[in-house]
């Protein structure tokens, strides 16, 4: 198994902290931040799209780290579902116990217990939103549709190539989205945040993966490239916000869908350079506390969302002329500062033992290869 990339570690702690402030400013309220004409914060508001980095990241590293062996099979295939639940579910099932808590104790709502654990258990978070325990754990849902297709990429693309195996999947599922969104118009938003929207953010991180693997293509004025991955990224960004889907009444969701594609070309783009990167790139994010946090960020953004409540509803309720942009700054900091003790002992008790587990088998299975 190859070994960790630092640079990685540095782009999702950089998209774990984006959603932290994101989700910061909007339950404050989305205080204005102007610099001259320039609203600030409007446009570092694209830390909510930390969520569409890390669904790059993992199809890069889906493909990366799995993708090359010369064969893969149907025993390949479940052991690679089982590693996924392991790495996952512990840290999530737990979550969702203490997330219903909160919900019928500290939010006072009406919580199905039996309902909201069982679509958890299966991962139908989105799929089944009445039961949904908490708002941003569709993306979970999402991931583990990812799981459930991206072998069959590793199953097929010997045998018929690597091209031909990509186009089918990840074509065929762009092409039948934009049928759908043309079919039904307005009139069906549901799939929105499903993998059929999303799917072309886990595919371009497979592409990267698949060039890094063939040592293909080599960017050169890396600066200059950086910069316009980022502006594909702010295109992407825009057109996914209400002023771009406000360019259609009855096909928004082709723009949502163009922004979601914009984004995911930038995205990977960057993952391209950090992790290519030996000057700049390599020394910022593969920095060993950026690193460190990046190993958590997992459960980072699976206990954001309760310490966030906490933090946002403290200020509300004590400082409620506290309406400035420094409200969601120190909710942010405040909230970082709980976060990262709480992600990591989430992370030595519910991640890394499940992780060495899964080490331990391996190493077993090997030595009685």
């Amino acid at each position: 198994m190859k070994q960790r990339i630092q640079a990685l570690d540095g782009l999702r702690f950089l998209a774990s902290l984006g959603i932290l402030w994101t989700h910061s400013w909007n339950r404050l309220h989305n205080p204005k931040w102007l610099v001259g004409r320039f609203d600030l914060a409007n446009i570092l508001a694209i830390g909510v799209n930390g969520v569409d980095l890390f669904f790059v990241i993992s199809g890069f590293c889906m493909y990366y780290f799995y993708g090359s062996k010369p064969e893969f099979s149907m025993t390949d295939f479940f052991s690679f579902l089982k590693k996924r639940w392991l790495r996952l579910s512990p840290v999530f099932y737990f979550a969702t116990f203490i997330f219903c808590f909160v919900n019928i104790y500290i939010k006072h709502l009406h919580v199905n217990i039996l309902l909201n654990v069982l679509h958890s258990i299966f991962y139908l978070n989105y799929i089944g939103v009445d039961y949904n325990t908490e708002l941003y754990f569709w993306t979970l849902t999402v991931e583990w549709q990812f799981y459930l297709t991206v072998p069959f990429l590793m199953l097929f693309q010997n045998k018929y190539g690597f091209s031909k195996v990509f186009s089918f999947i990840f074509g065929g599922i762009f092409i039948t989205t934009v049928v759908f969104i043309i079919i039904v118009k307005n009139e069906y938003d549901f799939l929105t945040y499903t993998f059929m929207y999303r799917a072309v953010e886990f595919g371009c991180g497979v592409l990267v993966a698949r060039i890094l693997l063939k040592k293909q293509y080599v960017l050169k004025n890396r600066v200059l490239w950086l910069f316009t991955f980022f502006l594909i990224v702010f295109i992407g960004r825009f057109l996914v916000s209400k002023q771009g889907l406000s360019l259609s009444v009855y096909y928004f969701n082709l723009i949502r869908l163009a922004g979601f594609t914009f984004m995911a070309v930038g995205f990977a783009g960057i993952v391209y350079l950090s992790i290519t990167s030996t000057k700049y790139l390599h020394n910022i994010l593969g920095n060993k506390y950026f690193c460190n946090m990046g190993k958590v960020a997992y459960s980072f953004y699976i206990w954001h969302g309760l310490v966030n409540l906490l933090v946002t509803d403290f200020i509300l309720l004590h400082f409620p002329l506290f309406a400035s942009i420094w409200a969601p700054i120190s909710a942010t900091i405040i909230g970082f500062i709980i976060l990262y003790p709480v992600s990591l002992i989430s992370y030595n008790y519910l991640e890394k033992p499940f992780m060495n587990l899964k080490r331990k088998k391996e190493d077993v299975n090997n030595q009685l290869a």
